[in-house]
């Protein structure tokens, strides 16, 4: 079974998660993806706006992403790395 938030992330996207053997949702703030959707839900890794109705999700809309890796800020320079490494600081 898999699951998607009800809430999206600071990128825009719902968090989806799934496993084996689960025949309810399993999270609060959750609600889980009925088989037909559930290929939609991981083509769009969660970026989309979510129809529900009567507290059942009945469809996706997609939505636009630009960034599908994580920003973890500037790199450090090997410099900074090796001096790290040495105790420099």
């Amino acid at each position: 079974m898999t699951i998607i938030s009800l809430n999206k992330t600071k990128s825009g996207h719902h968090s989806i998660e799934s496993q084996s053997g689960r025949s309810e949702c399993w999270q609060d703030g959750w609600i889980a993806v009925p088989k037909g959707l559930e290929e939609s839900v991981w083509d769009c890794m969660g970026y989309c706006d979510l129809i529900i109705q009567n507290g059942v999700l009945t469809g996706i809309t997609p939505t636009e992403h630009t960034n599908t890796e994580p920003d973890f800020g500037i790199e450090p320079t090997d410099t900074e790395i090796l001096n790290k490494l040495l105790g420099v600081i």
